[in-house]
């Protein structure tokens, strides 16, 4: 009786925790490709590749929710004229995991330990800043928008801690996201 304690204990303390659990953090880092709606002529000269980072608490079994903050920056040169624009976007996001979901009612077979399979919503406000010396050719100035959005996702996990996740619609800055995932 004893060693089937020891065993149970040992198989207990040594067990791989799911890609998603509730009760811990998930820290993401990652940058936005396809942007969309900054600069429309001209050539590109420089910028910051779009950013953003999150941090979601998971507080139910399937649901995390937590702030996100993005930063991006693009310049534009022409034939005497450039501009540029600077983004910050806040807010916070809300995650449904559906991986053990998926595993319970459709009858898959997804390694819940490896792969998080989830949908976010994104609500938040993005700070445009404009500059230029095109005589103001464009209209836009510094202006705040309102950003709302649907997003499907899929984390990897190399160990317990670590993995790396790509996200596809509307993110921060573009409609695919990748990058780090920290689980603590």
């Amino acid at each position: 009786m004893l060693a089937l304690g020891s065993v149970f204990a040992f198989q207990t303390a040594h067990a791989q925790p799911k890609a998603y659990e509730q009760g811990g953090y998930i820290f993401n880092a990652g940058i936005s490709l396809g942007s969309y709606g900054y600069g429309y002529v001209g050539s590109r000269s420089g910028g910051f590749i779009p950013v953003t980072v999150s941090v979601e608490k998971s507080f139910h079994e399937y649901i995390s929710a937590g702030p996100y903050l993005g930063y991006a920056s693009w310049n534009y040169n022409g034939s005497g004229w450039r501009y540029s624009w600077n983004y910050v976007t806040v807010g916070g996001r809300v995650t449904f995991h559906g991986s053990s979901l998926i595993n319970e009612h459709l009858d898959a077979d997804i390694d819940e330990k490896k792969l998080d399979l989830y949908g976010s919503v994104i609500s938040g406000l993005e700070f445009r800043k404009y500059s230029g010396d095109d005589f103001n050719v464009y209209d836009y100035g510094n202006e705040i928008k309102l950003i709302f959005g649907p997003i499907l996702g899929a984390k990897y996990m190399f160990d317990d801690q670590v993995g790396a996740y790509v996200e596809g619609g509307r993110g921060t800055f573009g409609y695919v996201t990748v990058g780090v995932s920290l689980n603590f």
